[in-house]
Formats: C-alpha cells, sequence, structure tokens
C-alpha cells in the first residue's frame, strides 16, 4: 500500500492499492493538482 498526499475534508490519510486512476479526481482538485504539478517541473527546469 502507498501512501499518497492529498488534501481531504476530514484530514485523514488516504492509501491506495496499485495506481491510481487520474479519471476519478474531480475536476476542481485536478486543477490545483495540475497546477501545483507545473510550478515543481518550472523549477526543477530552473535549476538545469
Amino acid at each position: 500500500m502507498i501512501e499518497i498526499e492529498m488534501e481531504n475534508e476530514l484530514g485523514l490519510k488516504i492509501f491506495i492499492n496499485g495506481v491510481p486512476d487520474i479519471k476519478e479526481i474531480p475536476p476542481d482538485k485536478l486543477e490545483s493538482l495540475l497546477a501545483v504539478l507545473e510550478m515543481q517541473i518550472s523549477k526543477y527546469y530552473e535549476t538545469k
């Protein structure tokens, strides 16, 4: 089992078996996730 970090209303830890299905993430949460990924990728390439 793998723990993933994602905000949730109850403040609980989230564990998954296997690979998460990105299609199941609500659109508003997906936009937030993509914004964070974009920022991390930009920072990575700034240092390279």
